[in-house]
């Protein structure tokens, strides 16, 4: 028996529908980091993060209709490799939103790349200040920029070191060309005297600003970068006799350091967006799922991809309208609505944050966080020197 006409563009409404959602059904979200190269422990971190918080709100997204899935991608620290995870991100129409980059120059060019597409960003770790100054509706990200740790960095410096004059070194990267610049600027305010600058990110740099570094006879040592090269300079400085006291930015927060750096780490000091994990209340849980997954301790980068990708996945949540997939542009929309409010349970495992309350202003900066001055102790563990909360609208 034939089907009647009625009962056939039934059908037909029926499968084109079916036909929508299981097109609709996936929803993915990109975690971008090195995964390779010099920087894969650190950038480890931020993929790390970012698939706990999936792993744990997969059900809620199921129950809504939709298969949620992490794509990691590896910059490998690179700009230029930046750029074509851009490209491979949007020609992936399934994926609505992005957790990175950890570098400030990668965060530069993907943000850029993936802007036209009203793309959502938010970095668990580029803390360069210009991020958020290019009008670009698709960025956000957790952590406090360069401008904050620069004052929080000069304050201890001129307060707590007292010192006379301070040696600045680069290492080359936006990351760290942005932090120096802006500490020198605290350091004028502060009246402290800059006794050099230059930039160093290879062997023979390293040892041309051990040579100058100890010619100016300079107290404190403030070293601008990553994890990799900021080692690689302490422990020549040690080698070569240099006492001065080494002073960095949050790039030196991370277990890679110390590896590297060794005893030569003993007495460093840096300002950090991160910080241990153990000073967030409520981060027991977390940090027993992460040793779970990981079989290691977890960073703060890893707290703040966390924290970043919760941010993200709420974002979606609130625009998924009767099963239907959101534009990329809601989602960025959504992402500047974002009001996760500090968690204060009991049961660690309801908490959506770990590092507090996580709300945007409308360039894309959190409303409030936090910087850190720490210091490792003679037997390489890091104390808090100071903790300062800073709020965005402060850094206007």
């Amino acid at each position: 028996m034939q089907p009647s006409k009625s009962l056939l563009k039934k059908l037909i409404v029926s499968a084109l529908l079916l036909s929508g959602a299981s097109q609709a059904a996936t929803i993915k979200i990109a975690s971008v980091s090195p995964l390779s190269g010099s920087l894969t422990p650190i950038g480890s971190e931020v993929r790390r993060g970012a698939e706990l918080a999936v792993q744990k709100q997969v059900q809620a997204f199921k129950a809504m209709g939709h298969d949620l899935v992490l794509v990691p991608m590896d910059d490998q620290a690179s700009a230029t490799q930046g750029a074509l995870v851009a490209k491979n991100i949007l020609a992936d129409r399934s994926i609505l939103g992005v957790v990175g980059a950890l570098n400030s120059s990668v965060s530069n060019v993907l943000a850029q790349a993936l802007a036209p597409a009203k793309l959502a960003t938010i970095s668990p770790a580029s803390t360069n200040d210009q991020l958020t100054q290019h009008d670009w509706v698709n960025f956000s990200r957790v952590v406090a920029p360069d401008s904050a740790q620069a004052v929080a960095a000069a304050d201890y410096i001129a307060d707590e070191l007292k010192a006379g004059s301070v040696y600045v070194v680069s290492d080359n990267t936006a990351y760290g060309n942005g932090l120096t610049k802006v500490l020198q600027a605290s350091l004028k305010k502060r009246s402290v005297k800059v006794a050099g600058y230059l930039g160093a990110s290879n062997a023979s740099q390293i040892a041309d600003a051990v040579k100058k570094v100890k010619a100016s006879g300079a107290g404190v040592v403030y070293f601008g970068g990553t994890d990799d090269t900021g080692s690689a300079l302490v422990k020549a400085l040690r080698d070569a006799g240099v006492t001065a006291t080494f002073m960095g930015g949050d790039g030196l927060d991370s277990p890679s350091f110390l590896r590297r750096a060794g005893i030569a780490a003993a007495g460093t000091v840096y300002s950090t967006v991160f910080g241990p994990v153990s000073t967030f209340n409520n981060a027991l849980d977390f940090t027993n799922r992460y040793k779970a997954a990981y079989g290691a301790a977890p960073s703060g980068v890893a707290v703040y991809a966390y924290d970043a990708t919760n941010a993200l996945l709420a974002a979606i949540k609130s625009t998924l309208n009767g099963g239907r997939v959101p534009t990329r542009a809601q989602v960025s929309e959504a992402v500047r609505k974002v009001n996760l409010a500090a968690c204060f349970s009991a049961d660690q495992s309801q908490c959506a944050t770990i590092t507090g309350a996580v709300t945007f202003n409308d360039l894309g900066e959190r409303q409030r966080s936090r910087v850190l001055i720490m210091k490792f102790d003679n037997v390489l563990q890091g104390q808090v020197a100071k903790i300062q909360i800073v709020n965005a609208e402060s850094l206007k």
